[in-house]
């Protein structure tokens, strides 16, 4: 029995979705290829940090249905757990019964669903309407009161008027600290670079995010899990770890609010330090943090270990002091830009990357100069940049008919995008002339050039070698001269494969 499945938004759901394919080949289903026959079971790992994320999910599910009609569906993610009955009607106007959809999201067992799920269908046992996975399709909306603080285990949130400080605290309560139960990855199938969660959860409720209603509780694995399951995988052949999380700077920490941390040092340089020094392993890289999270320990370790990747990926969201504090952000634009200094100092040439977010609700053109002048300041090497996006249930949605017109958001998107092409090009051109070790990604066209990411996250194209026998270069760290910088990263030539 064939399965397909189909991952959108963040690294830590990308691993989820990774770890529930692990626990579906276990049970003796195998992946269907890409180009194959339909598949018996289709799983979609959705996304709800936006309004665009939901529609993305919405129109991969359409599109798993179409391929592989009269499967059964299994929705995880963040969407699923955000609004399980759009998902189902979805689902119904394609035909899907509900006594064959599976929801299987943060707010219950979810590896106790999986595994029940990868049994039944191991067995080719059909879906019955009574069962505990069958009974899985769009329920009726949960009844919070206002003056509750609780909701049921398995309860969706839905579009209701209860209270946004209501929500907070039924989400928070309600939230089971888990996910843990679905085991560690022994590969991450086509990735040459290997994520691997280490943290979930987030309770720090920024003014316009979603996901601390759709994650379980804040909670992290041991350094030993950790360490076990990234030698495994570089074993396997992955030459690079993404260390990842919800919050990942509240890696052994109960709470991702920081008032609420003891004085206790954190734990993550510890972390690092013991995945960087992994034998076989080309590099480790974190995959986002705040500024308070790059501690002075943090940042000693990646200056001493050459395997800790110069990168850092630190959103900013706005630069304006009145937006961060609106966003419910825990630093203002002077501990941003005093970080950045730091890591400068620290670290030769490293990469920052970030995230901002224009036309938040009250963003005034004063607002967003602050913006660009503190993007300016941090030069770049990359900006995702995306306008607001308002979400039911979240504290910016009572907001959002503060926010600029949407011909002002698109100018200032066209501003910013303007600004990330000469930063990243300024950027870029630092290293034309070196020689940089890349860890080359699988091709894309069989005769096409290859590409390879860098270790500050460049992207690195470069001719095949004559005479090449076809795939033996992915997965292989290479030493690359650079000759020139490229709108899309930088263009070389292969000098030599390394030994990982």
């Amino acid at each position: 029995m064939r399965f397909s499945i189909t991952t959108l938004g963040c690294k830590v759901n990308q691993y989820d979705a990774e770890a529930i394919s692990h626990v579906l080949e276990a049970a003796g289903l195998c992946r269907a290829a890409p180009d194959g026959p339909g598949a018996e079971l289709v799983v979609v790992a959705t996304c709800c940090v936006t309004a665009t994320a939901m529609r993305k999910s919405r129109q991969a599910l359409r599109r798993a249905v179409r391929r592989s009609p009269g499967a059964a569906v299994l929705v995880t993610g963040c969407y699923g757990d955000y609004d399980a009955r759009r998902i189902g009607a979805v689902l119904a106007e394609m035909g899907v019964p509900p006594e064959a959809v599976t929801f299987a999201g943060h707010h219950g067992d979810l590896a106790a669903r999986v595994e029940q799920l990868a049994r039944r269908l191991g067995r080719h046992e059909p879906a019955s309407r009574d069962s505990a996975i069958g009974r899985t399709g769009p329920r009726a909306e949960p009844a919070w009161d206002d003056g509750s603080m609780s909701a049921p285990d398995d309860a969706r949130i839905t579009v209701s008027p209860e209270s946004i400080r209501t929500r907070r605290l039924a989400a928070v309560k309600a939230n089971v600290p888990g996910a843990a139960g679905l085991g560690a990855i022994e590969r991450f199938a086509d990735h040459q670079r290997a994520f691997v969660k280490v943290q979930d959860g987030c309770d720090a409720f920024c003014s316009y995010c979603i996901v601390p209603f759709t994650r379980p509780r804040v909670w992290s694995r041991t350094i030993d899990d950790v360490l076990a399951e990234c030698r495994r995988l570089v074993v396997a052949g992955h030459g690079e770890i993404v260390l990842c999380g919800v919050f990942l700077g509240a890696f052994g920490r109960p709470t991702a609010v920081r008032r609420r941390w003891d004085g206790a040092p954190g734990r993550l340089p510890g972390l690092l330090r013991a995945v960087a020094g992994i034998d076989g392993l080309w590099r480790v890289r974190l995959s986002s943090l705040e500024p308070g999270d790059v501690t002075e320990e943090l940042l000693r370790a990646a200056g001493e270990l050459p395997t800790v990747a110069p990168h850092f990926h630190l959103p900013l969201q706005s630069g304006s002091p009145a937006v961060l504090k609106r966003m419910n952000r825990q630093y203002t634009p002077d501990e941003y830009r005093r970080t950045v200094e730091r890591i400068a100092a620290a670290l030769d040439r490293p990469a920052l990357t970030t995230d901002i977010i224009v036309g938040f609700p009250g963003e005034t053109e004063d607002d967003f100069a602050a913006t660009l002048e503190l993007a300016q300041r941090a030069g770049f090497a990359r900006i995702h940049a995306f306008p607001f996006s308002a979400v039911e249930g979240t504290a910016a949605w009572r907001r959002r008919h503060e926010a600029p017109p949407p011909d002002v958001v698109r100018g200032r998107m066209a501003r910013l995008a303007d600004l990330e092409r000469r930063l990243a090009d300024a950027y870029r051109r630092r290293f034309v002339g070196e020689t940089l070790e890349a860890l080359v990604e699988r091709p894309r066209r069989p005769a096409g050039p290859r590409q390879a990411l860098t270790d500050r996250y460049l992207t690195v194209r470069f001719p095949a070698p004559p005479g090449a026998a076809g795939d033996d270069l992915t997965g292989r760290v290479v030493r690359l001269q650079i000759d020139a910088a490229t709108p899309e990263g930088l263009a070389g030539r292969l000098c030599s494969r390394l030994g990982y």
